[in-house]
């Protein structure tokens, strides 16, 4: 009996070492499974992070071909509002796709920008209206926004290229500086004259 309970004591303490062993190999096993799990959110984080910055940085470029349009546009020879709602529109896309804190002034830079482009191509309209010029003197008179388009293409690609940064955000504040400078050159809008001429009856 007793060489009998003696083989029941090993059996049993054999079976329960075999079930320590399995549960500890286990262990390993979950431990290894939620070490690769947490590599592959690693990854995936990884991932999208930069196909973030990569469509942030599609989103710079965007705004560059759009301006791309504006340099060597000819007012007399081209309707210029599809291209600048493109350039607006592209503008729109960059403020809403940059969160960084040091970007937060990045709408009023577009929205400078988009005003002068603007104020400048009118300019030109006004000083070639009519007939009669050389092409010496149409060259002349697109010189200041194809001067100015050029000028924000660069800071564009530069701003693009630096990552955030309190340098970065400094540059924008000179950038909107320089801009509302130029608008305050900028001859005023006139409204439109009111006539004087009766309104046409309205044909029911």
């Amino acid at each position: 009996m007793d060489a009998l309970a003696t083989g029941i004591a090993i059996l049993g303490g054999v079976t329960g070492l075999s079930g320590f062993i399995i549960s500890i190999r286990a262990d390993r096993r979950a431990t290894r499974a939620d070490k690769r799990a947490a590599a592959a959110d690693q990854r995936a984080i990884r991932v999208e992070e930069e196909g973030a910055r990569a469509r942030q940085r599609e989103r710079w470029s965007e705004v560059t071909s759009a301006m791309q349009d504006v340099v060597g546009a000819n007012v007399l020879a081209q309707d210029l509002r599809p291209v600048l709602v493109r350039v607006r529109s592209s503008m729109m896309e960059l403020v809403d796709g940059v969160s960084s804190e040091h970007y937060k002034r990045l709408d009023r830079w577009m929205s400078v920008e988009h005003k002068v482009i603007n104020g400048l191509l009118e300019q030109t309209m006004v000083q070639l209206s009519g007939s009669g010029y050389t092409m010496k003197q149409i060259e002349d008179a697109h010189h200041a926004p194809n001067e100015w388009a050029a000028s924000f293409i660069n800071n564009l690609r530069v701003a693009r290229k630096l990552e955030p940064s309190p340098e970065v955000e400094a540059s924008i504040e000179e950038m909107i500086a320089a801009g509302e400078t130029a608008l305050s050159h900028l001859p005023e809008r006139k409204p439109p004259q009111r006539s004087n001429s009766k309104p046409a009856e309205r044909i029911v």
